[in-house]
C-alpha cells in the first residue's frame, strides 16, 4: 500500500510541475508574443489573453486534471500490521 501511495504522490507532483510550467509558458507566450491592438473588453490584446482568458482556461484545465488524475490518499500512519 505504501508503494502505491508513493507512486500516486510522484504522479501528482509531476502533473503539478507540468501544469506550473505550462502556465508560465502560456502566460509569457500570450504576454510577450500577442499582436498589438485592443481586445473585446477594451484592454490590450496581450493583457486580455495573458491575464483574463488564459487564467480562466487554466482553471478549467486544472479542475479536470485534479478530478481525473488525483486520488484521495490516507496519510495517517497505521501501526497495525
Amino acid at each position: 500500500m505504501k508503494f502505491l501511495a508513493t507512486q500516486q504522490l510522484v504522479k501528482e507532483a509531476r502533473w503539478s510541475l507540468f501544469l506550473t510550467v505550462f502556465y508560465i509558458i502560456g502566460w509569457v507566450g500570450f504576454g510577450y508574443f500577442s499582436p498589438t491592438g485592443k481586445g473585446l473588453l477594451g484592454f490590450p490584446i496581450w493583457f486580455e489573453f495573458a491575464c483574463i482568458y488564459f487564467p480562466i482556461l487554466f482553471i478549467f484545465i486544472t479542475i479536470a486534471v485534479v478530478k481525473l488524475l488525483f486520488k484521495e490518499i490516507d496519510l495517517e500512519v497505521n501501526n497495525e500490521s
